[in-house]
């Protein structure tokens, strides 16, 4: 278990704390970004946070506390080489940052776990802030499985600083139950459960050594605690189950083997139902609709829900089977009326079968329910560049880009409204960067020659233009 650290430092850290680990924003706009960024931060809205970030970075680039919430809001996206990218960057700039240190180990360990390969990062901020106890906590976890001789006295070094600490007593428990120390570990599981009595892993683990000493009653107290918390974990129930039938309470036993087998049940069809959707979704990605459709098919009727209707019917809709596909993708709104990505992808279809009032209406309303959903803002700057409303088209796509800065789409159609717009300089940044995005599209190539033209720029133009040409004949 690795522990988070972002720009609320802890307590501890605070009197071990670097100059370089304060944020200072000098730009105000910038501030006005940072600031904004960080309440939908805390909010878990990960895409607007990275786009006010980036317009925070484009002010001040060499802002290693930028870097840093950047790198920090990709890895909650499971964005590992643009989180490491950031954080990389943020520790070239400020190397004697703990924060910075410390987020690129636990971001590290959190891309390859298991690896250690956070360990010497760790060790750089403990050296810059000896009192940190999440680097404390998380370079123990990594060296406990080599090295337990040293884990156990960095766990000791967090628990002085910070006594009550749940998760540092958790996981020094389960070094000492790796050891063999069952009684240590014992009572490192109950203070993690004192201080967090919602630590469901303290708790379980606990159930397993007092089942294994036979100590029912104490076990089963801690089964419906967790129970209490988490009625559909079926280890537990099975636990609760086994220490009932061993203290003789038959009848209680058999009920709750009968609920375990039920959860039991349930869980195998979902877990079959997601493998069936992962299939659908490699032959949508692959461009083969129609084979995509059995596995959707099968898995909804495993485990009916919205998402699975959504994926059939966009499956039967890119099959040809059109009618039956928008069927299927109003049945999932009417099981779940706030999914923005049904509304975007039923507006899609309807985009595809001609009828545009409908499409529009769909990406609105998928832009109402969800704001950040950069292919709703993509599909619906089009449209309205279709219709000569370049102006506003800009604003969505402008939008659609900073989202998903590698929709080379959006980046394209970007700079096409731009152009139309006759703002020459923003619609050539734009091409440059679909260029860069696909250096082999001769379309990428041959609108950036006819802006640089536009321009006036004849050399740049001959040369992007020659590219664009070569590029066609090679196809």
């Amino acid at each position: 278990m690795v522990l988070r650290f972002s720009a609320a430092l802890t307590l501890a850290l605070a009197a071990g704390m670097h100059a370089e680990d304060a944020v200072v924003i000098r730009n105000p706009q910038a501030l006005a970004h940072y600031n904004k960024a960080l309440e939908y931060g805390a909010k878990g809205l990960w895409p607007p946070e990275i786009l006010e970030l980036n317009r925070a970075r484009e002010l001040e680039p060499q802002n290693a506390g930028i870097l840093v919430e950047l790198g920090i809001a990709h890895a909650e996206r499971k964005e590992w080489r643009q989180a490491l990218g950031m954080l990389r960057k943020a520790v070239a700039i400020a190397p004697g940052s703990a924060r910075a240190h410390y987020n690129l180990a636990l971001t590290l360990d959190r891309a390859a776990p298991g690896k250690g390969a956070g360990i010497p990062e760790y060790r750089t901020a403990l050296r810059l802030a000896p009192l940190h106890v999440d680097a404390l906590t998380n370079l123990a976890v990594d060296v406990g499985d080599r090295n337990a001789a040293e884990a156990k006295p960095l766990f000791e070094r967090a628990l002085r600083v910070d006594p009550s600490n749940p998760k540092v007593h958790l996981n020094f428990a389960l070094l000492l139950k790796r050891q063999g120390d069952e009684d240590a570990s014992v009572s490192e599981f109950q203070a993690a459960i004192q201080s967090d009595p919602n630590l469901l892993e303290a708790r379980r683990q606990l159930i397993a050594i007092l089942m294994s000493r036979k100590e029912w009653s104490q076990a089963m107290e801690q089964c419906r605690e967790v129970l209490k918390r988490d009625p559909n974990d079926a280890a537990t129930r099975y636990s609760l189950a086994q220490a009932l039938l061993r203290s003789h309470r038959e009848e209680e036993g058999k009920k709750e083997m009968e609920r375990v087998l039920a959860l039991r049940n349930r869980a195998q069809e979902q877990q079959d139902a997601q493998a069936l959707e992962d299939e659908g979704m490699r032959y949508l990605r692959a461009g083969q609709a129609r084979e995509a459709v059995k596995p959707f098919r099968s898995a909804l009727g495993l485990a009916p829900s919205a998402g699975n209707h959504m994926y059939l019917g966009v499956a039967l809709a890119g099959a040809g089977d059109v009618d039956t596909g928008i069927r299927e993708l109003r049945t999932a709104l009417d099981l779940e009326p706030g999914n923005a990505r049904a509304h975007l992808n039923l507006g899609s279809v309807y985009l595809q079968e001609g009828q545009e009032p409908a499409a529009r209406a769909e990406f609105e309303k998928a832009l109402e329910l969800d704001p950040w959903l950069a292919e709703a803002h993509n599909n619906l700057g089009s449209m309205l560049a279709k219709d000569q409303k370049f102006e506003d088209a800009a604003g969505h796509l402008q939008l659609a880009a900073e989202l998903d800065p590698g929709y080379l789409e959006a980046v394209f159609n970007l700079g096409l409204a731009l152009r139309n717009l006759n703002r020459i300089d923003d619609a050539l940044k734009a091409f440059r960067r679909a260029a860069e995005l696909a250096p082999d599209s001769p379309q990428a190539q041959f609108a950036l020659g006819m802006t640089l033209r536009d321009k006036g720029d004849a050399a740049g133009a001959r040369a992007a233009l020659d590219k664009a040409a070569a590029l066609e004949k090679a196809k």
